[in-house]
């Protein structure tokens, strides 16, 4: 049975662990998040490029900046730290080390510069709303590992149901159309791959919902 306090958030054992309060309030972000869709499907295409472009191009050059100027990464993880986790702090040699928001920006501005406005907004929904559900589950349920992969089958599932629910409500989305975008979502947060899962799975979940449309 994983020990639930060398494991973070889905049952993986690596630098990225908090303390099960710190992700609470990491994960409740998430739920903030949801302005990013919302703006796409209120504002429409143009201005979203605009914008979340804007601030993912920000977020970078902050990342980049920050390698080499120890007073701002102080100033960042000063402010932001208790939301951070450590390998997003720590930058050994001025190493560039891109954290989740800035992750999350870039993901935004892909996939409002690519797929339509509708696609672009269900896919970061699930993401954000399906990716808390597994973070949470995992820390507080998850004992079942999918095989190499760090996650457990308990986090997945929650990303899941989290995920069909949201299929059944989305304006504009198709319920079998959400559902296998939904399903190539859940693997895709649940695979091991270098990817940051902030932006691989949200383009996964939205090339599928494109090809699905197609067929």
């Amino acid at each position: 049975m994983p020990d639930p306090q060398k494991h973070d958030m889905h049952g993986r054992h690596d630098s990225g662990f908090l303390p099960l309060r710190r992700e609470l309030m990491r994960k409740s972000l998430h739920v903030l998040a949801l302005v990013i869709p919302a703006a796409m499907l209120l504002l429409g295409k143009p201005p979203s490029i605009v914008i979340f472009g804007g601030l993912a191009f920000l977020g970078i050059v902050l990342d980049i900046i920050r390698a080499d100027k120890a007073p701002l990464n102080h100033w960042i993880v000063n402010f932001f730290g208790s939301l951070m986790r450590p390998r997003e702090k720590e930058l050994p040699q001025g190493r560039v080390v891109v954290n989740g928001a800035t992750w999350a920006m870039l993901s935004a501005f892909l996939l409002v510069l690519f797929f339509p406005v509708q696609v672009a907004a269900f896919a970061f929904t699930i993401f954000m709303l399906g990716d808390a559900a597994a973070a949470l589950a995992g820390r507080r349920m998850g004992r079942i590992r999918l095989g190499k992969s760090p996650k457990t089958l308990e986090g997945s599932l929650a990303f899941l149901a989290t995920a069909l629910l949201i299929s059944l409500v989305f304006p504009g989305i198709y319920f079998w159309h959400g559902a296998a975008s939904s399903m190539a979502a859940c693997i895709a947060e649940a695979a091991p791959l270098p990817l940051d899962d902030n932006l691989r799975v949200p383009l996964v979940a939205a090339l599928t919902m494109l090809a699905v449309q197609h067929l």
